[in-house]
């Protein structure tokens, strides 16, 4: 009796977990995006190139360096096989050991690419990687990986000049000194941008001072001697007459956009939207009826254009697509691609991927269904972007 009773409350038990396995596996089918990731969305962006029979060249190089970005290291070379020119093919190696090594994958890059070990590629690949170090501020790990190719002066000119934007000089001149010494223009290189850096500073007076702190007395000469030609003064500026439309866009640099706007239309300036697009961050209504002012077609795409990337940008989501839908039906506009991406970024990050995934997929052309999944995997991806 208590066997058949414990077996009858195992029946119904497996009976309810079949039932619920069914039930998933059904909402499963009718909802299959529930779990949407950048990965699967940059994968539907490369579906969507072969949907469209393979137009160009091969898919958007954004898709392929963005699979890269967001760590898909597999995914991204699978995608570059598509690529129809043996050029591109050869570029995405490169590109893909580098965008690893930047990454912070140094041993993953450099595994990569052992089977070119020899070639042109490896040695490309190599350099990228040892400049991905420098980036990275390993100094020595840039310099260990460009031994290997016997080539160090790329990455001791790109460190110093990673100093000369801190305002290291010194620091510069030092790395200067460990340089092959027949690589004189990379010495040289790193002298003249020490001394442009110094001209914009307005410390001119520092060149004997940092040629004391050099240990090559040698090479000292000859940065006193090259530095003073980046400081010379700039050949004399001559007055150009400006024209009203060129007043209006200066106008507008400024912020004068009342004054801008009344020279744009009272000349009827080429590039209106320009201004408008200026104008749009501070006063959006006064921009708006500016552009309605213009006239042509593809000025006018341009503003309409930058109108909906802005307004996507500030999370104005309805904004940017009453913008992107007057693009679209504007006669002679252009392809509203780089609305389409940000707004769908923006719209991800905002309310999640499923209403954008929607939207992304009825796009009516194939760049912007595309762009629109990048933006969306752009946003699921932690901000990682390839630009």
């Amino acid at each position: 009796m208590g066997f058949t009773r414990s077996y009858g409350i195992a029946l119904k038990i497996a009976s309810l977990v079949l039932s619920a396995a069914a039930i998933g596996w059904i909402l499963w089918l009718r909802f299959p995006d529930r779990k949407i990731t950048d990965q699967k969305l940059l994968r539907e962006a490369v579906e969507e190139w072969k949907r469209a029979g393979e137009p160009g060249n091969g898919p958007d190089y954004q898709i392929f360096e963005q699979q890269a970005a967001q760590g898909y290291y597999e995914d991204a070379a699978e995608t570059a096989t598509l690529f129809k020119n043996a050029e591109d093919r050869r570029w995405s190696v490169v590109e893909l050991a580098k965008i690893r090594a930047e990454n912070g994958d140094i041993p993953g890059a450099k595994a990569m690419i052992k089977r070119f070990a020899g070639s042109a590629l490896d040695s490309s690949a190599i350099k990228e990687i040892a400049l991905a170090q420098v980036g990275n501020g390993d100094l020595q790990g840039a310099l260990d990986t460009a031994a290997a190719i016997g080539d160090q002066d790329d990455v001791f000119l790109a460190f110093a000049r990673r100093q000369i934007e801190s305002g290291n000089f010194d620091g510069a001149l030092r790395t200067a000194e460990q340089m092959n010494p027949k690589s004189v223009h990379a010495v040289d290189s790193v002298f003249y941008e020490i001394g442009d850096a110094l001209r914009v500073r307005g410390e001119r007076n520092r060149v004997h001072d940092l040629a004391a702190h050099m240990t090559n007395r040698q090479l000292a000469a000859s940065f006193t001697e090259l530095v003073p030609l980046m400081l010379r003064p700039s050949a004399p500026t001559y007055v150009i007459q400006l024209g009203p439309c060129d007043i209006a866009y200066h106008d507008a640099a400024i912020g004068q956009f009342a004054e801008a706007d009344a020279l744009v239309q009272q000349n009827k300036c080429p590039y209106g939207a320009g201004v408008a697009s200026k104008q749009y961050a501070v006063d959006p209504s006064g921009a708006e009826r500016l552009l309605q002012t213009i006239s042509d077609p593809k000025d006018k795409a341009l503003g309409l254009a930058d109108f909906g990337i802005a307004a996507a940008n500030k999370g104005h989501i309805s904004e940017a697509l009453r913008f992107y839908h007057d693009l679209e039906s504007l006669a002679g506009g252009r392809s509203g691609f780089q609305v389409a991406h940000t707004i769908a970024r923006t719209w991800t990050i905002q309310s999640g991927p499923k209403a954008v995934l929607k939207w992304a997929r009825s796009r009516p052309t194939t760049e912007e269904r595309t762009w629109a999944l990048i933006g969306m995997a752009e946003a699921l991806g932690h901000g990682r972007r390839r630009s």
